[in-house]
């Protein structure tokens, strides 16, 4: 029987389901260079706030699930797709 290793870095912590205004704002809150378009490491960091476990597994499905022009990016018209994937999953509720 293993003892239980106290980590100060990870935590249970996950955030409740969101409505879908929230997640979108949540989302947007991501774009951090700005430009309109959510790369996979601006998702992984977002997904990762959300409480994902794996937030670059979580990253890479919502890229594949709503990047209609599979140019690498979630877009503005993309963003919807992105927002029913993140519900999908559980990261939200539908509003």
């Amino acid at each position: 029987m293993g003892r239980a290793i106290f980590n100060p870095t990870v935590t249970d912590y996950k955030t409740p389901p969101l409505p879908e205004d929230q997640l979108r704002k949540v989302f947007k809150k991501y774009d951090t260079n700005n430009d309109n378009l959510l790369s996979k490491e601006e998702l992984k960091k977002a997904f990762g706030y959300l409480g994902s476990i794996i937030p670059g597994f979580r990253a890479n499905r919502g890229l594949h699930h709503a990047d209609a022009n599979k140019d690498g990016y979630i877009n503005e018209r993309e963003m919807d797709e992105l927002v029913k994937y993140a519900v999908q999953v559980g990261f939200g509720i539908k509003a």
